[in-house]
């Protein structure tokens, strides 16, 4: 799975059609990411406002009991509002009108401190 910046709303749909919790082991393994991306993706997941989401936690069954931290974070998907979604994709929050983008490349050290 490539590095989009809607990955978290394609594992949102994958969580919310399996209707059970999961962590990010478990998507790891379902989308072949590494774990510690997929934790990433689980936070941006909690944060977006168009994902309605449950985080339960639970002790790990091979955690030793002098570990630090030997809960697993779980996320279950109630909903997603879908016209937050097509709203968010209609009208980017970057303004390109206004601020046009443009190569720096050609420019002199000078200009592209200006």
């Amino acid at each position: 799975m490539s590095d989009s910046p809607s990955q978290h709303l394609i594992i949102a749909e994958w969580i919310l059609e399996r209707g059970e919790a999961v962590n990010a082991h478990d998507v790891s393994e379902k989308f072949g990411i590494p774990n510690n991306r997929e934790q990433a993706c689980l936070a941006m997941m909690e944060r977006d406002k168009a994902i309605t989401t449950k985080r339960s936690e639970t002790t790990s069954s091979n955690a030793r009991q002098y570990d630090y931290d030997n809960t697993v974070k779980k996320i279950t998907v109630i909903a997603i509002d879908r016209d937050k979604i097509a709203r968010r994709k209609m009208r980017p929050s970057y303004n390109d009108q206004q601020y046009p983008l443009y190569p720096v490349s050609d420019l002199t050290r000078a200009e592209k401190w200006e």
